[in-house]
């Protein structure tokens, strides 16, 4: 009769499940990492002037393009601070991403702007008693962001 006998070290186990422990509790490199990838990704999404999913950011209208003083051939880009504003933090557990500009939020959903006081908006020096700003996603991952995080996470882990 023959056999088959199969050994397992377990230290070998006990070593990577240590490992992977550590890993798991030193959330800050890898929120850190993370963050930065972060902020390359939406850098290029600026240059490309397109959203996460690829999607050309919606044109300027023409009489906005023309009262801009610089930056006319840029889209969501005046002096660039909604650009240099991206930024990443870590609150615990929480790897936090975006910008604390308020206007951030309408230039991603879109949106009315009516005057809050008088009757009109002073939009680069013409007055409007609206503006309507289309969405331009601006913040966000698409599927191939997802796999770059997803490896930098199995890398954190030790399985790259």
């Amino acid at each position: 009769m023959t056999g088959v006998n199969i050994e397992f070290n377990i230290q070998d186990a006990l070593d990577a499940m240590l490992y992977i422990e550590a890993a798991i509790d030193d959330t800050q490199s890898l929120f850190s990492h993370m963050g930065e990838v972060l902020l390359d990704i939406h850098e290029a999404r600026f240059t490309a002037q397109e959203s996460p999913d690829g999607v050309p950011w919606k044109e300027l209208s023409p009489w906005y393009k023309d009262s801009k003083p610089k930056q006319k051939d840029k889209i969501l880009t005046l002096d660039g601070n909604l650009r240099s504003t991206l930024h990443w933090q870590i609150e615990g557990n929480t790897l936090l991403f975006g910008t604390n500009l308020i206007y951030g939020a309408i230039h991603q959903f879109g949106g009315i702007i009516k005057p809050v006081k008088g009757n009109a908006l002073n939009v680069g020096g013409r007055l409007a008693k609206q503006v309507v700003i289309p969405a331009r996603p601006w913040l966000g991952i698409n599927a191939q962001d997802k796999l770059l995080l997803v490896d930098i996470v199995r890398e954190h882990l030790g399985f790259a």
